[in-house]
């Protein structure tokens, strides 16, 4: 067959006059797939860095607005981070008047007004942190769902460029993941763990330098703690992340089956189906039943492990902190206010783990968009091309094999003459839709 329709690239042979069919109608894969039908969450990206260039190529429109947001969320962290320290020069000076109230000493009492100034000032650092928050998490928004809408934007431009084998070789699911999945992970990554990452890092050192300035023996010992933390964490995330891609790709099969089962219901009654297409559906849901549950379970231990971690810092912090005071080392109201810093110290410690996870779910998210940008694209029709008018003549097929593939041939081996008719398009049209059926079939 002479180059059946070169902007796709078939794999065909033999030698004719005319064009044959396109193939399958547009959309329609090997397999079905409904839209989540080509999930990858939870993979790793194969190209990590390749991958975040372009992703930072995207952003680079917005480096002003994201400036904006490194800024804010660094006055908010800072501020938050100097409430329990003010917090705790409260509970001192409250302290001091009760022990001098109980001691009998003249003039010894709660100094109310300085309480009320501590109060005050406390309220607006909170108000501030507050408010500075809330505009960076709406900035950060704006420039995620911009983002999102590019992207969706490059990718819908892109579609119709695309040769019709991308489509004859790729299911539902894959195609349209892209277009839903894969960008919303992108966007909700930019949208919540960007200023997240920021905030935590932030935190970590501001709460690092706090607790070090209230006693550098306290500090050790809670930092102590975290080796245990961490290597529970890690042990949690670990076995969890196989389940996790496990549950995605089952999700994945499932919603495919179903699609396929829907869309071909006719076909699936005609032959009987019905039997087989339940029993498969049951075992698939089986799958991701159970895989399901096992990463449900393991995250869900997460939190529990953090809080009985964090308790044991507590329970070190506060003996030691009353060993030290009991020695006039340190003031009473600093030792509440190193525990509210062990608190803030080890959350942070477990976002930027659980953020770094997330950060390759993205990668990989957004390798498969821009894998699907970067397609061979359609060739172009030729400026001048020959017009059919006035062409009459026979349309002889001999020997034509036809596919898109070198291992899924769809014609193999037509043998086919046609006669002149009144219309000279006609054999064409007719050749060409009883192509398109034979390649659906």
């Amino acid at each position: 067959m002479s180059d059946a329709n070169h902007n796709q690239n078939p794999v065909s042979g033999g030698t004719s006059n005319a064009r044959p069919s396109e193939g399958r109608p547009m959309g329609r894969g090997p397999m079905g797939g409904g839209p989540m039908g080509g999930m990858h969450m939870g993979e790793n990206a194969k190209d990590f860095k390749g991958t975040m260039k372009k992703l930072i190529d995207y952003l680079k429109p917005f480096l002003f607005s994201i400036f904006i947001v490194i800024t804010l969320a660094i006055g908010s962290s800072v501020f938050s981070i100097a409430g329990p320290k003010i917090l705790g020069k409260a509970t001192t000076k409250i302290f001091e008047g009760l022990v001098g109230k109980v001691s009998g000493i003249p003039g010894a009492g709660v100094d109310f007004s300085y309480i009320e100034n501590i109060i005050l000032l406390l309220i607006g650092l909170y108000v501030v942190s507050a408010l500075f928050s809330f505009t960076q998490g709406y900035i950060i928004s704006g420039v995620a769902q911009k983002v999102s809408f590019n992207l969706r934007r490059d990718i819908s431009e892109k579609i119709n460029r695309l040769p019709l084998k991308y489509f004859d070789t790729k299911t539902h699911g894959e195609v349209l993941s892209r277009v839903t999945n894969d960008i919303d992970t992108v966007s909700q990554t930019l949208n919540q763990s960007m200023s997240q990452i920021i905030t935590s890092v932030i935190t970590i050192i501001g709460v690092l330098v706090m607790m070090f300035s209230i006693s550098w023996l306290m500090t050790v010992a809670a930092i102590l703690i975290l080796p245990i933390s961490m290597v529970l964490t890690a042990f949690v995330i670990k076995n969890s992340q196989k389940y996790f891609k496990q549950q995605q790709a089952f999700l994945g099969q499932v919603n495919g089956h179903v699609e396929e089962i829907f869309g071909g219901h006719l076909i699936m009654k005609a032959f009987n189906g019905e039997k087989r297409a339940v029993e498969a559906f049951d075992g698939l849901n089986d799958k991701l039943y159970r895989s399901a549950w096992k990463s449900q379970f393991l995250s869900g231990m997460m939190m529990p492990i953090m809080i009985f971690i964090g308790n044991l810092g507590f329970v070190l912090v506060s003996i030691l902190g009353g060993w030290l005071a009991i020695k006039k080392t340190i003031e009473v109201g600093d030792i509440l206010s190193f525990i509210q810093y062990v608190r803030q110290f080890t959350q942070p410690i477990a976002q930027v783990a659980q953020i770094s996870n997330i950060i390759q779910s993205t990668a990989a998210a957004a390798e498969r968009v821009f894998e699907f940008l970067e397609e061979d694209e359609e060739v172009s029709d030729t400026a001048n091309p020959v017009s059919p008018q006035g062409i009459i003549g026979e349309v002889l097929f001999k020997n034509v094999h036809f596919g898109y593939r070198q291992d899924k041939i769809v014609v193999n081996n037509l043998n086919a003459v046609i006669k002149k008719q009144l219309n000279p398009l006609m054999p064409i049209c007719l050749l060409r839709h009883c192509l398109m059926a034979m390649t659906w079939f």
